[in-house]
């Protein structure tokens, strides 16, 4: 495990590894793993309206504003007579 102090030479490290690399095979694995990485990261990352709604969400449920599924399908059938039977 790298040290938080250590990140910045240890990149340089990895860099200087990296432009020594002539085998395109090891370039290809390196850079699909980065890649899958950030795209983990940014499905990990919520934006601030899926953030605010997740809060509304909960904040209903703590003050019992909530529906049953019951509920949900009753009102749905009202609102849309000829979808729902």
């Amino acid at each position: 495990m790298i040290k938080v102090m250590d990140i910045p030479a240890t990149k340089l490290q990895f860099i200087e590894q990296y432009l020594k690399i002539s085998d395109e095979a090891i370039i290809e694995k390196l850079y699909q793993t980065l890649n899958n990485e950030v795209s983990k990261k940014k499905r990990l990352t919520l934006s601030k309206e899926e953030d605010e709604a997740i809060t509304r969400g909960l904040e209903d449920l703590k003050n019992g504003q909530t529906l049953t599924g019951d509920q949900v399908r009753a009102q749905l059938k009202m609102k849309y007579p000829d979808l729902i039977k």
